[in-house]
C-alpha cells in the first residue's frame, strides 16, 4: 500500500479492529485500517479477515520514518540486519594489521641473519667431528613419496565426488569401530579405567551417530559440491602447494632466529643455561610471530579457495579452467585488498595459542600442578576455538565480496541467523571424512615408502635395522603433509558452498541446475521445517 494512499483512520474503525484483533501489531493494525474508499479493495479484504477471526496478512513494507516497531515484530528486522553481500571496491582494509605482519616478519630476518647464522655456525664447527652420511638416497625417496601422494590426492577427488555420501558414512562407522578397538585393547592389557573409558567413548560415538545418520544427504551433497568446484579449478591446490613451501621456509627462519635469540640472551657456565627475564619476553614475541605467520599463511589459503568457489558459484565462465582467471585473481586479491583483514583475525588466534603455550609450559614447570592453570588453559582452549570458527566463516566473506574482517564476521553470522542455519553450520560429518581420507592417502603413501626401501634398500642403509620402519614414517610424514594440505583446500570449498547455498540459491540454480537439485533434494530431506 502506497504511502501516498494512507488516509487518517477514524475512530470507530479503529476501536473495531482493536477489539477484534488485539494481538495484531502495531505495523498491521495500521495496514489493516489504512485506506477505506472505493479504490482501496485490499484494506476492505484486511478487515473482512479481521472480523473473520482471521489472521492479517500483510505485505512488506518498507517502515514509516520514525517508528520503532520492536526487536521480532516482523520478519522485515532480520531482512534490515542483513543483505546480501556485494563486491566491494579495490581498497586495502585493515591496512595497519598488514603492515604490522611485514614490520614483524622483517624484524625475524634480521634477527636470523645477524644472530642467528652466527650461532649456527658455531654449533656445526663444534659438532664438526661426526662422520658424513650420503643423504641422496633419502632425497630420492621423499620426491618419489611426495610425487605419488600428489598423484593419489588428485586421483581421490574423483573418488571422493562418486561416493561422497558412502564416504560419509564409512567415516562414522570408522570412529564407532576406532573406540570399541581401543576399549577392547585397554580391557585386554587390563586396563580398567582406560577400557571404561573406552567403552563409554564408544557408546557416545554411537549416539552421535544415530543422531546424525539422516543428515548424511545433505553432507554428501556439500562436499560433492565443494570438490566438484576444487576439480574444474584444480590450480587453486598449487596455490596452497606453493604456501605450504612458504611455511616450511618460515619454519626454518625462525628456528634460526630463536636460536639466535637464545645465544644472545642466555648465561650458560658449566653445561646449564639460565635464561635471562629479557629473553623470555624476546621468546614470547618469537612464539607469537611463529602462531601469527602460520595462521596468515592457513587463511590465506582460505580466502583465496573462497572466493575461487564464490566466482565459480557466480559466474561459471571465470572460473572452468585449471588455472582461471578466479583463481589469479582471487589468490591477488588475498595478498593485497584483503590481506589486513586476514592479518587482523590470524592476529587474535595467535595471540591466544601463545598464551595457551605459555600456560601450559608454566604448569609443566609446576611440579605439583596448579589448578588455576588448568582451568586457564581450558578457557584458551575455549576461545581460541570459537575465534577459529568465527574465523572460518568470517574469511569466507571477505574472499567473496572483500569487505573487511569484523564487516564480514558481522554480515555472515546475521546471515546464518536470519537462515536459522545457526545450528546447521556446526555439523562436522564433512571435516570427519575429510580427516579419514587424509589418514588413508598417507597410509597409502606410507606403503609406497615400503615398496621403495625394497626396490632400493640401499637408500635407507643409515637406518639398518630400521629401515622399512624408517621408509614407511618418512613417507607417511610426506603423504600426510600433502593430503591435509588438498584436504584443507576441499574443507574450505565447502564451507564456501554452505555460504553461498544459504545467500544465493537461484544463482546456483541458473548456473549449475544438476548440482543445485542435488543440494535441494538433499536439503528437503533434511531440513523440509527450514526454507531456503
Amino acid at each position: 500500500v502506497p504511502l501516498s494512499c494512507r488516509t487518517k483512520p477514524n475512530e470507530e474503525t479503529f476501536a473495531k479492529i482493536e477489539t477484534k484483533r488485539s494481538d495484531v501489531d502495531r505495523r498491521k493494525l495500521r495496514i489493516a485500517i489504512a485506506p477505506m474508499n472505493e479504490e482501496s479493495n485490499l484494506t476492505e479484504s484486511l478487515i473482512q479477515n479481521s472480523e473473520d477471526d482471521k489472521d492479517v496478512i500483510s505485505p512488506v513494507l518498507p517502515p514509516i520514518e520514525g517508528e520503532d516497531l520492536g526487536a521480532g515484530s516482523n520478519v522485515n528486522d532480520s531482512e534490515e540486519a542483513w543483505t546480501r553481500g556485494e563486491k566491494q571496491p579495490s581498497r586495502f582494509r585493515d591496512a595497519p594489521f598488514a603492515l604490522l605482519f611485514f614490520a614483524q616478519i622483517i624484524a625475524v630476518m634480521v634477527v636470523a641473519f645477524v644472530y642467528g647464522v652466527p650461532e649456527m655456525e658455531d654449533f656445526s664447527s663444534e659438532d664438526d667431528a661426526g662422520s658424513e652420511v650420503d643423504f641422496t638416497g633419502l632425497m630420492y625417496a621423499s620426491l618419489i613419496a611426495g610425487g605419488s601422494s600428489l598423484v593419489l590426492s588428485a586421483l581421490s577427488l574423483s573418488v571422493m565426488i562418486k561416493f561422497a555420501s558412502s564416504l560419509v558414512k564409512i567415516s562414522l562407522i570408522f570412529s564407532a569401530v576406532t573406540s570399541l578397538f581401543i576399549a577392547t585393547m585397554a580391557l585386554l592389557v587390563g586396563n580398567i579405567l582406560g577400557s571404561i573409558l573406552g567403552f563409554v567413548s564408544f557408546l557416545l560415538v554411537v549416539c552421535y551417530t544415530c543422531c546424525v545418520w539422516k543428515r548424511i544427504p545433505w553432507a554428501a551433497a556439500n562436499l560433492k559440491t565443494g570438490l566438484t568446484a576444487i576439480k574444474i579449478n584444480y590450480g587453486v591446490t598449487l596455490v596452497a602447494y606453493l604456501l605450504v613451501v612458504v611455511s616450511f621456509a618460515w619454519s626454518v627462519l625462525w628456528v634460526v632466529a630463536t636460536v639466535g635469540v637464545l645465544g644472545k640472551t642466555s648465561d650458560c657456565n658449566d653445561g646449564t643455561c639460565q635464561e635471562s627475564s629479557l629473553g623470555s619476553f624476546y621468546l614470547i614475541l618469537m612464539l607469537l610471530a611463529f602462531f601469527w605467520t602460520a595462521q596468515v599463511i592457513q587463511n590465506t589459503t582460505h580466502v583465496t579457495v573462497a572466493g575461487t568457489v564464490g566466482e565459480w558459484w557466480f559466474d561459471p565462465s571465470q572460473a572452468s579452467s585449471f588455472c582461471s582467471e578466479a583463481v589469479s585473481g582471487s589468490f591477488i586479491r588475498a595478498t593485497t585488498y584483503s590481506f589486513g583483514s586476514i592479518c587482523l583475525g590470524s592476529l587474535l588466534v595467535a595471540i591466544l595459542q601463545a598464551l595457551r603455550q605459555i600456560v601450559q609450559q608454566a604448569r609443566q614447570d609446576e611440579r605439583e600442578g596448579n589448578i588455576l592453570l588448568l582451568i586457564l588453559q581450558c578457557v584458551l582452549d575455549c576461545l581460541e576455538s570459537l575465534l577459529e570458527y568465527f574465523n572460518k566463516w568470517a574469511y569466507v566473506y571477505v574472499g567473496l565480496y572483500g569487505y573487511s574482517y569484523t564487516e564480514a564476521g558481522k554480515n555472515v553470522m546475521n546471515l546464518f541467523k536470519q537462515r536459522g542455519w545457526t545450528t546447521i553450520i556446526t555439523d562436522d560429518l564433512v571435516s570427519n571424512t575429510l580427516s579419514l581420507v587424509c589418514l588413508v592417502l598417507a597410509g597409502l603413501s606410507g606403503c609406497i615408502g615400503l615398496i621403495i626401501n625394497a626396490a632400493q634398500s640401499s637408500w635407507f642403509v643409515y637406518f639398518g635395522d630400521n629401515a622399512a620402519n624408517a621408509a614407511f614414517i618418512l613417507s607417511f610424514v610426506i603423504g600426510f603433509t600433502l593430503a591435509s594440505t588438498l584436504i584443507n583446500v576441499v574443507d574450505s570449498a565447502v564451507n564456501t558452498v554452505i555460504v553461498c547455498f544459504a545467500e544465493a540459491p537461484a544463482d546456483f540454480q541458473a548456473n549449475h541446475p544438476e548440482l543445485s537439485e542435488n543440494m535441494r533434494q538433499a536439503w528437503i530431506s533434511v531440513h523440509a521445517d527450514i526454507s531456503i
